[in-house]
C-alpha cells in the first residue's frame, strides 16, 4: 500500500517528536535561563535513561482513525472507523479485518490489565509484515512515555522467522468514556535485540569501582546544570 508507506511509515523512534517532550524541553530551557546560575537545575529532557529508551528502535503508527467507546462493563466496547476506508481496502485487495479483539471474558485469551481499564484487548491490524533474521529477535513494547496515555500496547517478542503480520495489541485505559486515536498516532515501539542473553556477573563493589563512582559524583555535582556528554 504505497499511500500508507508515504503518509504513515514506520519510522526510527529518534525521529518522532512527542508534544509533551517539546513542552518539557522548553520549560527546562526557561528554568535554566532563570535559575541556572544559582541552583541545581534538573529536567526530564536531560534524563539519559529516558531519552535512550525513547530514541531506540522504531515506532509503528496507526494508519486509520479509530474511536473506542467504553462503559461500566469492563468487557464491552464499541468502536468506529471511517466508512470510506472500505472501498480503498477492497481496491487494494486487503481482506483482513482492521480491528479485532481478545475477549476479556475468556480466560485463555486474557492478560492482566490495570484497574478500570477495558479487559478486552484490541488488535489493530496493519498492512506491514516483518522478517526477523537468525540471531535476532524483535521486541514489541508500549510507547514508554506517550502523548496519549489512555491506551498502551502489550509486550511481545518475535522469534527469527519470515513474513510475520505486524499488529498492535492494545489495552484501553479510558473507561468509561470515549477514546479517539487519530491516524498517525504511535501505537507501539519495536526494538531489535539479540537472540541470546549475555552472561551477567554480579559482584561486590571493589576499590576501583568505588573510585569511579566517587569521580562520577564530581562530574554530575560540580555544576548547576549537568552536562552528560
Amino acid at each position: 500500500m504505497p499511500e500508507v508507506l508515504e503518509k504513515y511509515p514506520i519510522i526510527p523512534a529518534k525521529k518522532h517528536r512527542f508534544e509533551w517532550m517539546r513542552s518539557s524541553a522548553q520549560a527546562y530551557k526557561e528554568i535554566s535561563q532563570q535559575q541556572g546560575q544559582i541552583q541545581k537545575v534538573s529536567g526530564t529532557v536531560k534524563c539519559f535513561g529516558l531519552q535512550n529508551i525513547m530514541q531506540t528502535g522504531y515506532i509503528l503508527p496507526s494508519w486509520f482513525d479509530i474511536t473506542v467507546n467504553t462503559g461500566s462493563d469492563p468487557n464491552k466496547f464499541e468502536f468506529a472507523i471511517p466508512e470510506g476506508i472500505d472501498s480503498y481496502l477492497k481496491a487494494r485487495g486487503f481482506d483482513r479485518s482492521l480491528v479485532g479483539w481478545f475477549s476479556g471474558t475468556e480466560s485463555a485469551l486474557t492478560v492482566p490489565t490495570p484497574t478500570n481499564s477495558l479487559k478486552t484487548l484490541l488488535k489493530i491490524c496493519t498492512p506491514w509484515t516483518v522478517s526477523v533474521p537468525k540471531g535476532l529477535r524483535l521486541l514489541f513494547m508500549p510507547i514508554p512515555y506517550p502523548d496519549q496515555p489512555d491506551f498502551s500496547a502489550v509486550h511481545g517478542i518475535l522469534e527469527p522467522g519470515d513474513f510475520y503480520d505486524v499488529n498492535a495489541i492494545i489495552q484501553i485505559h479510558r473507561r468509561p468514556g470515549q477514546l479517539h486515536i487519530p491516524a498517525g498516532t504511535p501505537l507501539c515501539q519495536m526494538i531489535v535485540v539479540r537472540d541470546e542473553d549475555p552472561e551477567v556477573s554480579i559482584e561486590l563493589q571493589d576499590h576501583n569501582n568505588r573510585q569511579l563512582e566517587i569521580a562520577n559524583r564530581f562530574k554530575t555535582g560540580h555544576s548547576f546544570i549537568t552536562k552528560y556528554k
